[in-house]
């Protein structure tokens, strides 16, 4: 008997009417809360690309920081969704002075977490065997914390682009790095 050829999953007209309704409620809802309209574009994203609503894996535990963007959790490094902070030894400039950005960029996340136990979402492994991963300490999203309160870029380059309104927030209120003048993280590691 002859198998039928599986036809191609194409987003059905529900589909594109749900990530429709989920970029206009963003747009309505999220218009004072960039974390919110970040949320709603990101399901929309998902729908579209027929990602499931939940990751494939979890892991959850206590962390270890190692700088503004990277941790151990229980022994499994895990590099954060599309932010970039500072290196650990990264400096800053604000009123004519240097200063330890990514020393307080990791200080931030640390101080962020606090002695809660996080979750991660793995979104993909990174040339370093890293999981990359969206992680919660709480309700708080920490991916979305780090840029929104200016210690992350969003990175545009690695999926990013979903925390550009918080990134023009954080620019906004010259919070953390923005508060002076900083090399991106990414051409600051590429010149040292």
């Amino acid at each position: 008997m002859a198998r039928r050829k599986k036809p191609s999953r194409i987003p059905g007209l529900q589909v594109w009417l749900m990530a429709a309704a989920l970029v206009l409620a963003g747009f309505i809802f999220g218009r004072d809360d960039p974390q919110m309209r970040d949320t709603f574009f990101d399901m929309a994203g998902r729908l579209l690309k027929d990602e499931p609503a939940t990751p494939c894996e979890t892991v959850a535990g206590g962390a270890r920081i190692i700088d503004g963007d990277t941790l151990d959790l229980d022994g499994k490094r895990i590099r954060l969704y599309g932010i970039d902070a500072p290196e650990r030894a990264q400096t800053c400039t604000r009123g004519g002075r240097n200063w330890n950005c990514g020393t307080e960029a990791t200080a931030a996340l640390v101080q962020a977490i606090g002695d809660q136990r996080l979750t991660c979402e793995k979104r993909d492994i990174d040339r370093y065997d890293r999981i990359v991963a969206v992680c919660h300490a709480g309700q708080v999203n920490l991916n979305t914390w780090m840029v929104r309160n200016g210690w992350a870029l969003a990175y545009r380059q690695y999926g990013g682009e979903i925390y550009g309104a918080n990134e023009a927030a954080a620019k906004r209120d010259r919070a953390g790095v923005w508060s002076g003048q900083f090399e991106n993280p990414w051409d600051w590691r590429r010149s040292h």
